[in-house]
């Protein structure tokens, strides 16, 4: 690589007290975006021209001395990187804004001097890139300084201490904040980590400051004190979030987490950084840190990481509150097989009544809002009747069933985990579940509309759905020439929708302590009695999220057509239950004028609406319960071979309940490993992610 360029720029400027020269030196020092490995080599490559050349040396040291001296460094050093007090929803706003609009920053800030060189946002991928000891080796050619061994009056030391103070009363404030402490009372005593901590750093500061021979090793005792201070008010920040199945959790507070636990990462880097340790190499703690921040001026305005550091902790408590009514989704025996078959057939009937009440309502003629809110009162009143009689709509179960598949697969990924061939095993259950559910709705829905229709016309000479309404009801079902898949699409997207917003109450439920609160609600008891208040509230304790998960779900539906008209979009809905009901109302008005072929393609359509109505659905909910768990799942081929060899062997083990009597060898010797898997998967918290108490 030719260094001519920046040689004769260090000879030339290097007396400028601007911020070019630096941003000469990393723009030939920084790589292609896709040869990040070519790092390493150009600043060894530099080191070589600057060895060659010990003037350059010289004047180098001088210019970036000039250029960071008098520089403020506590915005950078206490903000960079960490979240602002603003909240989830103004901090992205914020985000978005500064990404169209940058921020001006001080000329005597250092964080100006970071944004202008490290202008790439994929910078901190190369400086993280280089070893820690090549930085070791050109600090050292620079005749560098660590920063531990620099006079207690030099001014980069006071910065960082003024940083580490602020920090710290931060983080004491955060911990103290209403929402925390009604998770975790005991904090509100003077024995508090974070109240403590605080009080630790104030005196190891002044000591600092103000003891000639202070021991700056990390065997100081008050060093290693503020360090399981410290530590201490992380285990209280993994207390909440490990039991967050007791505590809920909502943005707020996952934001809030979030914010607390980088203000304790930046507090420990920044007091490593000025402690001596003999495990520590050269730099090591300014390499470190730099690396930090260079990463967080990168991605200050990443709306992306926002919401994945935020949305995590809340994903993950969604889709586990959702998970929750997902055992009862899974058919473990071929007596839960019979049982989901008529459970599914209940919810069949009553969508039979539905998929009558919808034509009715449409021959009303209302004005687009009328329609649809007849149309969401009618799904979402129906669901709710689904929901109160114990039955099962099939398109349900995916959004229920996928926390249960992501646990099994966060199980396969850890050490001493149970064989694929287990895991294979749970899937081929979902999928039979999934089966035999369409099953009892379609042989449901579609005679129950049917007779219905024809005991109307049989009594009245006229038909629900009129020659023209039946003709358009069979066309909306053709796979080939309309837009049926597609909107069963759609109809999938609502139906993950719903089973999220079934998780996003139930943990409301829990996080706001809704029914401890109507247990003890003064009205309700005056009206309804102490006995009945109860039953309300264990009722919904157990029952708010299904309740609103199908509500909303109705709505959804209902809604979408008049939608598409008011937008002038080709959108509406198609679900597998309501095209069979449809299919019974068409065909007993016009089912003398249809062909088989008519017939045939007709009935392809609802198979493909219930086929993509499971795809999508299940799809978005197994992504999300697997992004909020962190898992990256790694033996899919393996897994995907297992279940082809095992459908090509025994296919009726997708459809069909598999007896225990008739249980091949391998299912046999597995049974026993197979329910102790789904019964641990009840409980996502694995015994190695447990906290230890913690010791006051």
């Amino acid at each position: 690589m030719d260094f001519s360029d920046i040689i004769d720029q260090i000879k030339t400027q290097h007396q400028d007290k601007s911020s070019d020269l630096l941003l000469a030196v990393i723009n030939q020092i920084r790589p292609p975006k896709g040869r990040l490995y070519l790092a390493k080599d150009n600043l060894n490559s530099f080191k070589d021209e600057l060895r060659k050349n010990p003037e350059l040396i010289v004047k180098l040291r001088s210019y970036l001395k000039a250029l960071f001296d008098q520089k403020q460094y506590i915005q950078i050093l206490s903000e960079s990187g960490i979240l602002t007090g603003k909240g989830f929803f103004p901090e992205a706003f914020e985000r978005i804004n500064t990404y169209f609009l940058p921020k001006v920053y001080d000329e005597m800030d250092v964080m100006a001097i970071f944004v202008s060189v490290f202008h790439k946002k994929w910078d901190y991928l190369w400086i993280n890139d280089i070893p820690t000891e090549d930085y070791a080796d050109f600090f050292e050619l620079l005749g560098c300084t660590e920063i531990e061994n620099l006079s207690e009056k030099d001014r980069l030391i006071s910065q960082t201490l003024n940083s580490i103070l602020v920090l710290s009363q931060r983080i004491s404030a955060l911990g103290l904040e209403p929402e925390i402490l009604s998770k975790l009372p005991e904090l509100e005593y003077f024995d508090s980590p974070f109240i403590v901590q605080n009080k630790s750093v104030f005196e190891y500061v002044d000591q600092f400051q103000n003891i000639e021979d202070f021991d700056k090793s990390d065997q100081n005792a008050d060093f290693k004190h503020l360090m399981v201070m410290l530590s201490q008010c992380e285990e209280y920040l993994l207390l909440i979030r490990k039991d967050k199945k007791k505590f809920g959790t909502d943005l707020h507070l996952s934001y809030m987490l979030l914010r607390l636990s980088q203000n304790i990462d930046r507090l420990k880097s920044l007091l490593k950084l000025l402690t001596k340790s003999d495990d520590k190499s050269n730099f090591q703690g300014e390499i470190e840190l730099l690396k930090i921040l260079v990463k967080a001026v990168n991605r200050k305005n990443s709306l992306s990481d926002h919401i994945e550091q935020n949305v995590n902790l809340l994903a993950f408590q969604i889709t586990e509150h959702a998970g929750k009514t997902g055992e009862h989704y899974i058919a473990n025996s071929s007596k839960e097989w019979w049982n989901m078959l008529v459970s599914s057939m209940g919810g069949g009937f009553i969508v039979g009544f539905l998929s009558v009440i919808k034509v009715l309502i449409y021959y009303l003629r209302l004005p687009l809002f009328g329609e649809a809110f007849l149309y969401s009162m009618n799904y979402s009143f129906g669901f709710i009747g689904i929901h109160l009689t114990h039955s099962t709509l099939a398109t349900k179960q995916p959004a229920m069933t996928a926390s249960k598949l992501a646990a099994a697969l966060d199980e396969v990924e850890k050490p001493k985990s149970v064989a694929l061939g287990n895991l294979s095993e749970f899937v081929v259950k979902i999928f039979r579940s999934q089966f035999i559910a369409f099953v009892g709705n379609v042989i449901m829905a579609l005679p129950v509309a049917f007779l219905i229709a024809y005991g109307y016309h049989y009594f009245s000479g006229s038909h629900i759905a009129g020659q023209e309404k039946a003709f358009k009801l069979i066309s909306e079902m053709n796979p080939i020439n309309s837009l049926a898949l597609f909107h069963a699409g759609i109809t999938g997207v609502f139906l993950f929708l719903s089973g999220m917003i079934s998780g996003y109450y139930d943990n409301k439920n829990v996080y706001n302590q809704i029914p401890k609160r109507i247990k003890n609600h003064k009205g309700l008891i005056r009206i309804f009695g102490q006995k009945r208040t109860d039953s309300l509230s264990d009722y919904l304790d157990n029952n708010l999220g299904s309740l609103a998960g199908n509500f909303f779900l109705g709505v959804f539906l209902g809604s979408m057509g008049s939608l598409g008209i008011i937008f002038g979009l080709p959108l509406d809905v198609q679900h597998i239950t309501f095209a069979s009901g449809n299919f019974g109302l068409a065909f007993a008005s016009v089912g003398d004028q249809l062909t088989l072929n008519e017939v045939l393609l007709t009935v392809s359509g609802i198979f493909g609406i219930g086929v993509m109505n499971f795809l999508v659905s299940f799809s978005l909910a197994i992504f999300v319960a697997i992004k909020s768990r962190n898992v990256t799942f790694k033996q899919s081929k393996k897994l995907f071979g297992i279940l082809i060899l095992r459908f090509l062997k025994n296919p009726h083990h997708f459809f069909l309940p598999v007896y225990d009597n008739v249980l091949p060898e391998e299912s046999k010797s597995n049974k026993e490993k197979d329910d102790k898997v789904l019964k641990n998967n009840k409980n996502p918290e694995s015994e190695e992610r447990k906290v230890r108490p913690i010791k006051k």
